[in-house]
């Protein structure tokens, strides 16, 4: 129970990782605002949860009038707010000549703008209460850049830089502020349309020989957001099983996949 008494928001709850952050974090006793965008989705992510520890608020994250909503809810249902998980994000995947300035605005509106907005807003009800953890998602994109992904690379960076920023600034009324930059984790909409054989190359990309889970994304969000974290605000934790570690030649190579018990890759498959 290391997140008892804690009063916590998640936002993007209906999948993948906000969806495993939230079920950790009620396990472990935070009473939790969770916000998703789709009423159906966050009413089954919510279905088996006890009732007197969440309170579902269907949304657009990046919306100032829900981002207060959710404010509203903590401060008014549990009296105020100790964690906060800007996790909801919409994208386009599109390169940089195609991102037209409304992808590129929804992009940047929904990945950085909206956890700022919310980040503003929680704020001044955690330093009025002592203190607070927030714990925004970043990604390795902004360190490792992908092809089309121009905007949300580009909003991701930000989110890093915020993130250190509010850790600096508000780090002596306790408030600690962290990103966790995930690799590839599979989520429903990750995996949409990735072949078996996509799946084992992917897998094979990572030292420690798979792709993430969302529940990995979750124990990292636990331990920033308990007390056994105190001394750890401003960075950016990578949960990408080794991924950013690797030299790209060691995926190519006979020889070093041979030291992993890989067989060598089939370069047929490679134009």
């Amino acid at each position: 129970m290391r997140l008892a008494g804690k009063v916590a928001i998640v936002t993007g709850v209906g999948q993948g990782i906000g969806h495993a952050i939230l079920h950790r974090f009620v396990q472990e006793g935070a009473c939790v605002v969770a916000l998703e965008w789709d009423a159906q989705a966050g009413a089954q992510a919510v279905a088996e949860l006890p009732a007197e520890q969440v309170r579902l608020i269907v949304g657009d994250a990046s919306a100032q009038a829900v981002v207060e909503q959710a404010i509203a809810c903590a401060r008014e249902s549990w009296g105020g707010l100790q964690v906060l998980v800007n996790n909801a994000v919409r994208y386009s995947e599109k390169s940089a000549i195609d991102t037209s300035d409304e992808d590129w605005a929804s992009t940047l509106d929904s990945a950085l703008t909206g956890t700022f907005r919310f980040c503003r807003a929680a704020l001044p009800l955690m330093i009025a209460g002592g203190g607070g953890s927030i714990i925004n998602l970043s990604s390795v994109n902004q360190r490792v850049a992908n092809p089309r992904l121009a905007a949300y690379t580009a909003a991701k960076g930000g989110v890093r830089a915020l993130s250190q920023q509010i850790a600096v600034e508000y780090g002596r009324q306790g408030i600690r502020c962290n990103s966790i930059a995930p690799a590839f984790i599979a989520t429903p909409r990750t995996m949409k349309g990735v072949s078996q054989k996509d799946a084992a190359i992917n897998d094979s990309c990572y030292p420690v020989g798979r792709v993430g889970q969302p529940i990995d994304v979750a124990h990292a969000a636990l331990f920033l957001a308990s007390d056994e974290s105190t001394f750890v605000t401003g960075t950016d934790m990578l949960v990408d099983g080794g991924l950013t570690s690797l030299a790209a030649s060691a995926l190519l190579s006979t020889r070093i996949r041979g030291w992993w018990g890989l067989a060598p890759l089939d370069m047929k498959d490679f134009p």
